[in-house]
C-alpha cells in the first residue's frame, strides 16, 4: 500500500512524480474536462474550494476507474491514468500495476 500525500501546496509535478515512483504509471491532470494542467501549478489552484489537503491510500491492485473517481470526489480534480511513458490511456478495469506494465 502506498500513500500519496496531497496538500494545497503540492505541485502537479510533485504529484505526478509520486504516482510514477509508486506505480510506474503516468498521471495526467486536467483543469475542467480538457485542458491539461501545467506542472508548476499548485493543487490549491485546481482543487475544489473546500479542499484542505490529505492523503490518498492506494494499492498496486487499485482499479484505474476507482482511483480516477477518488481524485474527482475527494480533491475535485479530473485525472486520467496512462502507461509509464504516457502514450496509452489505461482501461478503467485495469489495476495500477497493469497500467504501469502496458
Amino acid at each position: 500500500m502506498s500513500t500519496i500525500r496531497v496538500t494545497k501546496a503540492t505541485t502537479v509535478k510533485s504529484l505526478k512524480r509520486q504516482f510514477k515512483e509508486d506505480f510506474n504509471c503516468s498521471l495526467v491532470i486536467y483543469r475542467g474536462n480538457n485542458q491539461i494542467v501545467e506542472d508548476d501549478a499548485k493543487i490549491l489552484e485546481i482543487a475544489k474550494e473546500n479542499y484542505s489537503g490529505g492523503e490518498l491510500e492506494l494499492g498496486a491492485r487499485s482499479r484505474v476507474e476507482k482511483v480516477e473517481h477518488y481524485f474527482k470526489q475527494e480533491f475535485g480534480i479530473q485525472v486520467q491514468i496512462k502507461n509509464a511513458d504516457a502514450t496509452l490511456l489505461a482501461g478503467n478495469e485495469m489495476t495500477l500495476t497493469q497500467a504501469g506494465n502496458m
